[in-house]
């Protein structure tokens, strides 16, 4: 059964453990209608991102965001340096702005526009 919170990598799926959702939507504030939505935001923000960056940002987000670490402390913790970190950091924050509001999703366009 597929969920909203998996994640693929090449090959292999990443599932994205609720308890890490909500401690990174919390570090990151309200961004949706509902705490579902801003989870269901994350990883399809996640998704977004290249296959190789994906595991990665979410391991440094998780400790940056859901475990308010400095970014140098949670990048050294994954093995990366802290300019890749902000770099995927960055790139993720920005797809979090891209996603449309799992409400909105699926809905025809054309139903928006009428009066």
């Amino acid at each position: 059964m597929s969920s909203g919170f998996e994640v693929p990598l090449d090959g292999i799926v990443m599932h994205l453990r609720r308890s890490e959702l909500e401690a990174v939507a919390a570090g990151l504030g309200e961004f949706d209608s509902s705490e579902e939505g801003d989870l269901l935001t994350l990883a399809e923000a996640l998704r977004r991102l290249p296959p190789k960056d994906r595991a990665p940002t979410w391991e440094l987000a998780i400790r940056r965001f859901g475990r308010h670490k400095p970014l140098a402390q949670a990048a050294g913790e994954i093995g990366i340096d802290p300019i890749m970190g902000r770099e995927l950091l960055e790139r993720f924050t920005h797809e979090l702005t891209e996603v449309p509001a799992p409400e909105q999703q699926g809905v025809d366009p054309s139903a928006q526009r009428a009066h």
